[in-house]
């Protein structure tokens, strides 16, 4: 369903002297745009004649358009892993949004880069990019620095003008040393919502909306870049991560399927090395950006890169690219469906499933009729080559990958961007078995627009249409917690209760339904229950230190003063920055009577939250301390802040407030 979807556009301004190190590449600065869920075909240049992408037109006139580009991946995390390492997801092993993180011994265009001794910087637009998740290895600035967002309280995403604002001021205060850049915007992803005028030229179709603005903003970077470095030693280069579905086969957004609305992207390069107006029909990869890049430089790959350089297509020489693996483990992972592997040709498209899928791009790009039955040796052929590739990966035909844990927070921006929250940490066994997604396409149609608000579907349909993908899936995770929301937005708290407790009956292991079921007992002062619930959510994920916090509040109320305090400096002591735990650390200081300790901690649950500036100004009142109170009662009241707990504490901070005067 949801999911990452990407496109990246790359610059690399190549500078004319030479770095002497071992195995030195050409000095160059390189500036890697990616832009999030673009799809080729909405591109002029690409042949779409209902937009204006003037910046993006201009760049493949000025170079080379690959007109068979595809992902390794369509979701984003997986598909940038594959464009920075040039391996496939089964060898860097990033293979989800969310659970896996890239790991710090793979060789990124970044850590080359900077191991040649260039100044490297990255501008990410969204939080599924952020650094917990390896992104930032080899990047000497990594500015994943989100606003939050009032509607959903999540720091989840920023326009691609903020991105580009950010990366023209680094670039303004380079002054020779050869540079990587990576601006990475995020706009085009669901939900759209492009900003004026772009909101009202393309009022109906706010996808091209997103699109058009993009490009807008882009031109600003290339201008520049231009500025910055000479066009002559200049070099750009302009891929998707994935595309999008816009219902096509079922699906809406992406991730599930590894069709070619999904998988096909957008890529151009041009500058010193590239002809212009040239169109390649060759396949093109995401996993062939890092040789092509450092062939360009004048460098090589690393050992082990699966990719290879694109550059003799520039002369009309064949490359080997014939064979292109995907994969999508989405549906296994967040839906509980089988996987999804396949294996792409410029003629060719096979999906391991079960019930496989081939189809004749030549004769058939829209994917619409399966040959399976008819061209079993083609099937055949395509299958071997699926087993070489995963072999190749040092597995068998039969795969396990481990998900790590995620924190709340960490997830809750990944749903707030419309990631599905149905996965668990926990051992998948790949094995191609399970529920076919392309017999869950209902399913996928009810998700969609239960939990899309912006679909205009009303809040009690919503429920009715998720209620009824329960019935029909019942073994869906991503289900519960879905539902689950819309119950708690339409204030149905037993709803609730009940949907979590018969899920967690039926087999579904979620720790969030365990989580929000401790909360709820939190709420109904059921403290017991509460504790044991958030104890259990705690197991599953270690790293949900709200329910760390919230499993505190319940041991202190309890009595168990502790085992609160126990609970609570484990989360300090991971390094999260979380201002509840501190907060919640001053109350159990406050309830020992160590007003010393209770003052420290509230003081730093204020620093990382103004919020918490209410109970450090409350603790100075007690101390008689009132210059200091009135002090903090007012940095509150100046954060405006938002949501339902602010909005109740303001008028009761500004009555003790008023009482100090």
């Amino acid at each position: 369903m949801k999911h990452c979807c990407k496109l990246g556009l790359v610059v690399l301004v190549l500078l004319s002297s030479c770095g002497r190190k071992s195995a030195p590449i050409n000095r160059l600065n390189v500036v890697l745009v990616t832009i999030d869920t673009l799809r080729a075909d909405r591109l002029g240049c690409y042949g779409y004649s209902q937009i204006e992408t003037p910046n993006l037109d201009r760049l493949a006139r000025k170079g080379v358009l690959f007109e068979n580009a595809v992902a390794q991946a369509p979701l984003t995390t997986p598909s940038h892993a594959s464009m920075m390492t040039g391996v496939y997801p089964t060898v860097h092993k990033v293979r989800d949004t969310g659970g896996f993180v890239l790991s710090p011994s793979r060789p990124t265009l970044a850590s080359i880069f900077e191991r040649q001794g260039w100044d490297t910087a990255a501008f990410v637009g969204s939080s599924v990019l952020k650094r917990r998740f390896g992104f930032a290895q080899g990047f000497g600035v990594y500015d994943d620095e989100m606003p939050k967002d009032e509607a959903s309280q999540a720091n989840r995403e920023r326009r691609a003008g903020e991105v580009v604002d950010r990366a023209i001021r680094w670039l303004g205060s380079q002054s020779g040393k050869p540079f990587f850049l990576w601006v990475h915007v995020y706009d085009p992803h669901i939900p759209y919502d492009p900003p004026s005028p772009f909101r009202e030229k393309y009022a109906g179709r706010p996808y091209d909306g997103e699109v058009a603005y993009t490009d807008q903003q882009l031109g600003r970077l290339f201008e520049t870049v231009e500025k910055k470095s000479p066009p002559e030693n200049t070099l750009i280069v302009v891929l998707s991560d994935h595309g999008e579905s816009f219902s096509e086969h079922g699906e809406y957004a992406h991730g599930v399927f590894l069709y070619d609305t999904t998988l096909r992207i957008a890529f151009l390069m041009a500058g010193r090395g590239v002809p212009a107006g040239l169109r390649v029909k060759q396949q093109a990869r995401t996993i062939d950006l890092l040789p092509t890049l450092l062939a360009l430089a004048g460098g090589s790959a690393p050992q082990g890169v699966q990719g290879v350089s694109l550059a003799p297509a520039f002369t009309g020489k064949d490359v080997p690219t014939t064979w292109s693996y995907a994969e999508t483990l989405f549906p296994k992972i967040n839906m509980g469906w089988a996987e999804l592997r396949g294996i792409r040709t410029n003629r060719w498209k096979y999906v391991r499933a079960p019930k496989p899928e081939l189809y004749d791009l030549s004769h058939d790009p829209a994917e619409a009729a399966n040959v399976i039955a008819s061209h079993p040796a083609e099937a055949q052929e395509l299958e071997a080559k699926l087993k070489a590739v995963i072999r190749s990966s040092g597995v068998g035909d039969s795969e396990k990958v481990e998900t790590a844990p995620v924190d709340r927070r960490t997830l809750g921006e990944l749903k707030s961007l419309g990631y599905l929250s149905g996965s668990s940490p926990g051992e998948y066994e790949l094995t191609g078995k399970g529920a076919d997604p392309k017999d869950r396409t209902e399913i996928l149609k009810l998700l969609h627009f239960g939990v899309y608000a912006d679909t205009g579907v009303p809040l009690p349909s919503r429920i009715g249409m998720l209620r009824r993908a329960i019935a029909k899936d019942p073994a869906n995770p991503a289900l519960y917690s879905s539902l689950g929301d819309l119950y708690r937005e339409a204030g149905l708290s037993g709803e609730e209760t009940t949907l979590y407790q018969e899920a967690i009956r039926d087999g579904i292991r979620v720790p969030q339904l365990y989580s929000r079921l401790g909360a709820l007992c939190l709420q109904q002062r059921n403290r017991q229950d509460a504790i044991a619930y958030f104890e259990a959510a705690a197991r599953l994920n270690p790293l949900d230190y709200e329910s760390l916090q919230n499993l505190a509040v319940a041991y202190r109320e309890t009595g168990r003063v502790e085992d609160a305090e126990r609970v609570l400096l484990s989360i300090v002591k991971s390094g999260e920055p979380f201002a509840p735990a501190y907060n919640e650390l001053g109350m159990v200081a406050f309830q020992k009577r160590d007003m010393a300790a209770a003052q420290d901690y509230f003081g730093k649950a204020a620093r990382l939250d103004p919020k918490f500036q209410v109970n450090l100004g409350r603790l100075y009142k007690m101390m008689g301390d009132t210059a200091r109170a009135r002090a903090c009662f007012e940095a509150f009241l100046a954060s405006h802040g938002t949501g339902e707990e602010y909005r109740v504490m303001v008028p009761q901070v500004k009555e003790e407030l008023a009482r100090l005067q």
